[in-house]
């Protein structure tokens, strides 16, 4: 009985430079009528050029890599003051 032995070779996930500059264009907190809340990432998915970030709050950010903005800020239809 012969087996074949195939493996499919899984990259490595690696963070070669800080995102910081992903980090200071994503709030940390909002602003809903009088209240502040703090911003919660729910979910991230990352391409060679693009990050998405889902908030629970219902943003949703678009970080472009090769140009370090972000260019689409997604909402819901709840209307949020950034912070």
């Amino acid at each position: 009985m012969s087996q074949s032995n195939s493996s499919v070779a899984c990259p490595l996930l690696r963070e070669f430079e800080p995102l910081t500059n992903l980090l200071a264009r994503v709030p940390r907190r909002i602003q809903k009528g009088l209240l502040m809340g703090d911003v919660t990432w729910m979910c991230v998915d990352v391409t060679d050029h693009w990050i998405v970030i889902g908030t629970d709050v219902g943003l949703v950010y678009v970080y472009n890599q090769s140009r370090e903005t972000v260019v689409h800020q997604l909402t819901s239809q709840v209307t949020y003051f950034l912070y």
